[in-house]
């Protein structure tokens, strides 16, 4: 029987995350947002990793953060802007499926089951992401769907380390601060990396902290000790409840009413979940 506690719990805290960070958007660029968001990551989970130590497999952790939260994470920023978070973060979830067809790559079978429920999860997120009121802009829609095929290449890399036992924290450690490097240096070469700053009130400030540290130390390091514990395959999926919450939770917060198309969607997203879980 499949724990589903870790992975849905990620799932929660990833369903708040993405409307924030549409907020902060508007005051930082994308590479100074996500910066932020994966320092303080690494920042709190430095210690607790220096603790459990890195075993082998470090080099793929790395690798993984450098693709899926400094790369995949940006152009996922960037779709955030152009068509806000409750059509962006389904549209992304779309890597789902794309991990159902490369799980066997790195050492998992899949079986029929969690092809029926990827397939239930990408055409709840499809509607999704056609509805409200919002038009979907095809910048934001092309941009979000390269952020999903970065975003498998990542996750199978993230599996390649957790399969050759280095530590959950660890592994979470190294993908924060692999792509906090990464988008240091980026952001060195363009000039001006902390302009942003005094743009942030310290309320302001500590809410983004808040956010981020729940999101890239919290989050990834549940999900992470899901993916393996669970697998990658069932993880993905089960993680997946996030674009329906983002949906719901941006209508709620911009007091917008669901409508029938996302209540069906989320129907379908639910249906996923408990099959794969039976």
């Amino acid at each position: 029987m499949v724990n589903p506690i870790p992975a849905l719990i990620a799932a929660l805290i990833w369903a708040f995350s993405p409307i924030y960070y549409g907020v902060y958007l508007k005051k930082f660029g994308m590479l100074t947002l996500n910066f932020i968001r994966t320092t303080l990551g690494a920042g709190v989970l430095l210690l607790p990793a220096l603790y459990f130590g890195f075993q082998e497999g470090a080099i793929f952790a790395v690798l993984s953060g450098v693709i899926t939260l400094a790369v995949g994470d940006s152009l996922f920023l960037i779709s955030i802007r152009e068509v806000g978070a409750s059509v962006a973060t389904p549209v992304v979830y779309t890597y789902v499926l794309l991990i159902q067809l490369t799980a066997f790559s790195v050492g998992e079978s899949v079986v029929v089951a969690n092809i029926l429920s990827a397939t239930l999860i990408i055409l709840g997120v499809l509607l999704l992401s056609r509805g409200g009121s919002r038009a979907p802009r095809i910048k934001g829609i092309i941009i979000a769907l390269g952020a999903s095929l970065i975003w498998t290449v990542g996750q199978d890399l993230l599996k390649v380390a957790s399969s050759a036992g280095l530590q959950f924290v660890s592994l979470a450690f190294l993908r924060d601060g692999s792509a906090a490097i990464a988008l240091g240096l980026t952001l060195i070469v363009r000039g001006h990396p902390l302009s942003s700053f005094k743009k942030v009130t310290p309320r302001e400030g500590g809410y983004l902290a808040l956010v981020s540290i729940s999101d890239l130390a919290l989050g990834s390091a549940i999900y992470v000790y899901s993916v393996s514990t669970t697998g990658l395959a069932l993880t993905v999926i089960l993680t997946s409840l996030s674009p329906f919450l983002t949906q719901v939770f941006s209508k709620l917060l911009g007091k917008e009413t669901p409508t029938n198309m996302d209540i069906l969607a989320g129907f379908l997203i639910v249906l996923a979940l408990v099959i794969v879980t039976i």
